[in-house]
């Protein structure tokens, strides 16, 4: 037995250092672009429901006010003119905590994108040949670091405001649809114009996925080591998974009696994603299991269990439980920590 449990731990350790090793990615389901009056392109990314103001959420004057603090300690007057930048402000954590931050200045390609759409006689072109990075969810495109400072004097706040309005123009569920990009043309008075909107391709999310895994398991003091079988039916828009549905079947190895016994369990499952970010998830699930095929002492039969499941990582969930027969009779704790393979 204990070999067995050894094994079992090794393949959890493997499996959890992508705790520590996974980055989270950079996503950006809708992009906005601003066209400000000093010709300068300011872009919002994020995914945009119709419900949480941009006003809320972006703060763009205060990143650029810590930024030019920041940039100001350098003794930089002026880019060359002749050369396309590229600034990128990051900030290294630790326990969650901010312990650095840090800027990132490099050379690239300069290249002018023109999109004329089909439907309107306007160009739209993003106006500036540097650009700054300030966050994961605003960037800056300009030429001269004046530019940059004179946007420190203009109200955001109404800017975004009115930039809101215009985009909620559509109704929600269009919004909600599927991605896209926006070009909208701010004025001297904070006044904004929707010049064009398009919706991109959504990758649907509607899947069907089987799936299986191993587990480590503590009841009634005694750990024990399972595999599991398991078909979701996954369901999201916007690039991003939302919920799901699934149906399990577990193998449980007991050897608290010096025996192999294996307890057989069905498990009907929902979860749900609260992340807006697809390529890191924020998954809680509601599990509940019956004991479809009792071997030895440890359960009775008839029985039932709760769990509560918390996905840390895309490998790894952790399952707090409760067993329990008929109907919440003879209720005792569990707990799981569940590999996905």
């Amino acid at each position: 037995m204990t070999n067995k449990i050894i094994l079992l731990s090794g393949l959890l350790f493997l499996f959890s250092i992508k705790i520590f090793a996974a980055n989270e990615n950079k996503f950006h389901s809708d992009t906005i672009r601003m066209q400000m009056p000093n010709e300068t392109t300011i872009e919002s990314r994020s995914t945009y429901d119709g419900k949480h103001d941009l006003a809320g959420n972006l703060e763009i004057k205060d990143l650029l006010n810590v930024f030019l603090t920041r940039w100001a300690v350098l003794n930089i007057a002026e880019l060359e003119a002749n050369k396309a930048i590229l600034i990128k402000c990051s900030t290294i954590k630790e326990y969650d905590k901010d312990i650095l931050h840090t800027i990132t200045i490099e050379e690239i390609a300069s290249t002018m994108s023109i999109s004329f759409p089909t439907d309107t006689a306007i160009a739209l072109v993003i106006k500036g040949n540097n650009k700054l990075e300030l966050n994961s969810k605003v960037a800056i495109y300009f030429n001269t670091m004046k530019q940059l400072e004179e946007l420190t004097k203009y109200d955001f706040s109404q800017i975004l405001k009115n930039t809101d309005q215009q985009l909620k123009k559509k109704s929600d569920w269009y919004l909600k649809a599927s991605p896209f990009v926006a070009w909208v043309k701010v004025n001297e008075d904070n006044s904004a114009k929707l010049l064009h909107q398009i919706n991109t391709m959504a990758t649907t999310n509607d899947q069907i996925i089987l799936s299986a895994g191993t587990s480590l398991e503590n009841v009634k003091g005694t750990w024990n080591g399972s595999f599991y079988t398991r078909m979701t039916v996954q369901l999201g828009n916007k690039n991003l998974a939302k919920q799901a549905f699934s149906l399990g079947y577990e193998w449980m190895y007991d050897f608290s009696s010096g025996k192999e016994n294996i307890n057989h369990w069905v498990d009907l499952g929902y979860q749900r994603n609260f992340s807006k970010n697809p390529n890191k998830g924020d998954w809680y699930g509601l599990n509940l299991g019956y004991l479809a095929k009792q071997n030895g002492d440890l359960f009775e039969k008839d029985s039932f269990r709760l769990g509560i499941e918390k996905k840390v990582t895309e490998n790894i969930s952790i399952v707090p439980q409760i067993y329990f027969n008929d109907f919440f009779k003879n209720p005792y704790p569990g707990f799981k920590i569940k590999i996905h393979l």
